[in-house]
């Protein structure tokens, strides 16, 4: 009699925790999806902060000294952090691991139903299109050797770690689902446009 009443008491400790525990990732979706743009690793909601600008009054080429920007992708109504790069006066986003018939869904799958997005950027917001850059390509080549150097590392600091650290999660990724073994690489670049 004793044990089964521990038993029960246990029992119904665990499903406590169980239903406070879905309640709190429940809760923390909810106000990510309203949030006004992303926060740290987890995708966030709509911008409303930010002046709005025209594509061509900011200066990409200053701000490629920066390391990240935010994306909100607007058929989606969310958005992430992702790092750039600047060449010859565009920016460029890149995902970088199997984000096309891989086994998670990415943001790219989402681009490919609707490119229209929205960049803040040093407290400013502007509308633009994702347009997909083909592997092979000389604009993929050169971009990618830019993006190579700006992440290399060659500062140090934060960006050296984070890159050795992403590589080394592409690398590990791209055996486990066999996206080495495939002719075309499971990265997508894109170039951002004016909408």
């Amino acid at each position: 009699m004793k044990d089964t009443s521990r038993v029960k008491r246990w029992v119904r400790r665990i499903t406590i925790a169980i239903v406070l525990l879905f309640a709190a990732l429940a809760s923390g979706a909810f106000l990510l999806a309203r949030a006004d743009g992303p926060m740290f690793v987890f995708a966030g909601g709509p911008f409303r902060s930010g002046e709005q600008v025209d594509f061509a009054d900011l200066d990409w080429e200053s701000l490629d000294a920066l390391h990240e920007l935010e994306l909100e992708i607007v058929g989606e109504a969310s958005s992430l952090i992702l790092w750039f790069s600047v060449h010859e006066g565009v920016p460029y986003v890149a995902c970088d691991l199997d984000c096309i018939d891989g086994l998670l869904p990415r943001w790219p799958q989402q681009i490919e139903r609707d490119n229209r997005v929205v960049i803040r950027i040093d407290e400013k917001r502007v509308n633009g299109i994702l347009i997909h850059v083909p592997h092979g390509s000389a604009e993929y080549r050169d971009v990618r050797a830019g993006r190579t150097r700006k992440y290399s590392g060659d500062e140090g600091g934060r960006a050296a770690a984070e890159t050795s650290a992403h590589h080394a999660v592409v690398d590990v990724g791209e055996v486990l689902t066999g996206r080495s073994q495939k002719a075309e690489p499971g990265d997508r670049l894109y170039r951002v446009g004016a909408r």
